[in-house]
């Protein structure tokens, strides 16, 4: 990836982060956010969940929690 080197030494700093730590990633449309996460993370990414433009939290919460159904039936817990 061309052009971001600053993004991901903050990528890197996160995951190998000793704590806890949340990413939020806000920007313009069609600009490479989740191509730029689903790249650099492609090896530790275990579940993925992208949220709904202009969606109620109600719906938001709907479709995450199929999401999480859907994962749990692939890969249940042994």
């Amino acid at each position: 990836m061309i052009g971001r080197k600053y993004e991901r030494k903050t990528l890197d700093n996160l995951l190998f982060s000793k704590k806890a730590e949340l990413l939020a990633i806000i920007g313009r449309r069609r600009v490479g956010k989740t191509y730029l996460i689903r790249e650099h993370y492609k090896k530790q990414i275990v579940f993925e969940f992208t949220g709904t433009q202009y969606s109620d939290k109600q719906n938001q919460l709907k479709k995450f929690a199929q999401k999480v159904q859907e994962y749990s039936i692939k890969h249940p817990i042994r």
